[in-house]
């Protein structure tokens, strides 16, 4: 798969999609499946055109927690057969073009002959861009049009915002459902106050990624990647209130590993949450539950 940035001119033939893609969850992976189906078809270039940053920073002009790196974006819409990813700056520029404006832009940089989306789809200044315009314009851009309907879950439309909505809840498995596949925390092992270790549960402590939205604070089971190898995991995300330290935290407890990690790059994915943040009368207590927090954590990681 080829990526690219900006507006570069371009006369290759493609079909193409755009969206942020927040999780690249199964109502994007529809409509990437078909947009890959139907550029084999025409023996033309699948195109996903992304941007470097959620639009609503842009306005908010704060930082969006997301569910997936640009990095793990890029990853799945790889493994999904796409041939190329255009990266676009989400500029105030690009944000004032009105949806003429950037159709022609676009396609000065991707020949595009077909234009697949969402039918909620929406772009433009003031979003005033949407499937029936895209309908009317177009023998104006010589593409064809392929409004893909969108997926439901539990009777929700399934979106990157309802999907970060849950994860802040904890719900880990509708989040696994809506996905199709495990929410992740990222992150680089730094040292800690080495507690676990003197409970007899010692533990990795992380340094998240900065772009990753983190979990409900809780207890959950997991798997962790860690050197090219997968590792069962009891993963802690919130503070140790028996021990007063009520600062945010993700603690990784690896099933039969012992070695020492610093400075290594860790990724955890969510199964399921065992239980909340709760405050023990003492450590012999604390130690008691994590015994019975391990033997849950793996049991659950085996049957899934």
């Amino acid at each position: 798969m080829e990526i690219k940035r900006g507006f570069s001119p371009g006369k290759e033939r493609t079909a193409l999609t755009i969206g942020f893609f927040d999780g690249v969850h199964l109502g994007h992976q529809r409509i990437i499946d078909d947009l890959v189906r139907k550029a084999k078809l025409k023996g033309i270039k699948s195109c996903v055109v992304t941007f470097d940053r959620h639009p609503s920073e842009l306005f908010s002009h704060k930082s969006v927690s997301l569910l997936t790196s640009q990095e793990e974006k890029e990853e799945i819409i790889s493994q999904l057969g796409v041939d190329l990813i255009q990266i676009l700056s989400f500029t105030s520029h690009l944000a004032c073009l009105s949806p003429y404006q950037f159709l022609g832009k676009l396609k000065q940089s991707l020949n595009f002959e077909q234009i697949i989306v969402g039918e909620d789809f929406v772009f433009g200044q003031g979003r005033k861009g949407n499937v029936r315009l895209l309908h009317q314009i177009e023998n104006d851009f010589g593409y064809k049009l392929v409004a893909v309907p969108s997926l439901k879950l539990r009777g929700e439309k399934i979106s990157s915002s309802l999907l970060r909505q849950w994860l802040r809840k904890g719900e880990t498995e509708k989040v696994t459902q809506g996905m199709g596949r495990y929410p992740t925390i990222l992150g680089e092992v730094i040292e800690g106050d080495r507690r676990g270790k003197s409970l007899g549960y010692p533990t990795a402590n992380l340094n998240t990624h900065p772009q990753k939205i983190l979990p409900f604070p809780g207890v959950y089971a997991g798997k962790v990647k860690l050197m090219n190898k997968t590792y069962q995991a009891l993963i802690n995300v919130g503070g140790r209130p028996t021990f007063k330290d009520f600062s945010l935290g993700i603690e990784v407890h690896i099933f039969d590993f012992s070695r020492e990690i610093y400075g290594q790059s860790m990724r955890i994915e969510l199964i399921s949450k065992i239980r909340d943040i709760q405050t023990f009368s003492s450590s012999l207590e604390l130690i008691s539950r994590l015994k019975k927090d391990k033997r849950e954590a793996k049991r659950i990681v085996e049957i899934k």
